[in-house]
């Protein structure tokens, strides 16, 4: 990596200024681009007309500095729906690109809840600056990215032959494969978090984890989510406990601690696509019930849909008996299956999408849901 300082304008909270209507993304200065391309990185340009590139858990480098990590496949126009995942510090432990950053979603060597998490808000004149939804993402204009880093990257053929991010890699697919067996892709899987990052820094000598990124549909990836949380059932030492919490499809394995990250295959899959309007219908409510859907439980955001058994209101209609729970935050991604059962606090919604009208309990905090019937002691 380059030793020199990145120009930067520091990270920032909230902001106010309208959003530019131009679809074209640009580089600022020559050296951003040639650092890009020592990294292996290389900046895209949109056009006018042309599909949106960015997918979930792909990283874009913002103006200011920050690293945003997109969220779901859902986003307004001309912007994208994300989360704060990296901010310049001085102090930082990370190094990207010449300058020092620091993970924005934890303190303490523990999980912000995402109502003490920093966001960038631009207005975007559409309903997701009200949608409940998201209410705690960033909404940034695609005109203050810089570089796309796309999560579609094979590290094994990305990575420096040799190196210790080559050699992780490895590792780690031998140890998928393994607990997978005939569940694991033949395609190359993707990959995000710092190891992305630093994917063709040969300077790497050691990593917390490896944020593996599985696509495809339901069906694949509910039977994938199946196999790793049966994996820490069966096996203890594979069991994680981090950030607060206990994670049924994270693992420690042999090659490290595995996080997997599930997207569409076809993103028109993802529930809210198409997403029009939004309304909220009560606010502050809270259910427990018994999970009797599960497709897709794996992804971001998470839909369950679960039979309430007590709830703090009077749910209307047939939601007393089927009612669609819409997490948006990431702390329960194959936290639920079939039979679980959870409790949930979030608002009431009437969403319209492209697939009809959904009512839906929306959950954005991860304080504010919990799996009542965890799978293992102390978990």
């Amino acid at each position: 990596m380059s030793n020199g300082a990145w120009p930067s304008e520091g990270a920032s909270t909230t902001s106010t200024r309208v959003a530019r209507n131009t679809f074209k993304i640009v580089k600022s200065v020559d050296i951003m681009r040639l650092r890009s391309r020592d990294m292996g990185f290389e900046a895209h340009r949109l056009v006018q007309g042309e599909a949106m590139p960015f997918q979930d858990q792909d990283y874009v480098l913002l103006r200011g500095g920050q690293i945003l990590a997109v969220h779901g496949h859902c986003h307004p126009p001309e912007h994208l729906v994300g989360e704060l995942a990296f901010v310049p510090s001085a102090t930082g432990d990370y190094a990207f690109f010449g300058t020092r950053y620091r993970k924005a979603y934890v303190a303490g060597g523990r999980g912000m809840s995402e109502r003490e998490r920093e966001h960038i808000r631009f207005p975007t004149g559409t309903c997701f600056d009200h949608a409940h939804p998201f209410s705690m993402k960033s909404l940034v204009p695609l005109s203050h990215v810089e570089l796309h880093l796309s999560a579609a990257v094979d590290p094994l053929a990305e990575a420096a032959p040799g190196s210790f991010l080559y050699r992780y890699a490895e590792a780690h697919m031998t140890e998928l494969a393994s607990i997978l067996g005939d569940a694991m892709p033949t395609t190359p899987l993707g990959l995000t978090g710092s190891a992305r990052l630093l994917l063709k820094d040969r300077a790497v000598q050691s990593m917390h984890d490896y944020d593996v990124v599985f696509t495809g549909g339901p069906q694949l990836v509910g039977l994938i989510a199946r196999r790793l949380t049966d994996y820490g059932q069966v096996h203890e030492e594979a069991r994680l406990r981090e950030h607060g919490k206990g994670w049924r499809i994270r693992l420690r394995t042999s090659a490290g601690i595995l996080c997997p990250f599930f997207r569409y295959s076809t993103p028109s899959d993802a529930p809210i696509t198409g997403f029009t309007a939004a309304q909220t219908l009560l606010q502050a409510v809270t259910v427990s019930g018994r999970v009797v859907e599960d497709a897709h439980s794996a992804y971001l955001p998470t839909l369950l849909t679960i039979a309430p058994e007590r709830a703090s209101v009077s749910l209307p209609g047939e939601l007393d008996r089927r009612l669609l729970v819409l997490v948006s935050h990431m702390r329960d991604r194959g936290d639920f299956f079939i039979g679980d059962r959870g409790t949930f606090t979030g608002a009431l919604c009437h969403l319209s999408t492209a697939q009809g009208d959904l009512q839906v309990l929306s959950v954005v905090d991860g304080s504010d849901s919990s799996l009542d019937t965890p799978p293992w002691p102390h978990y």
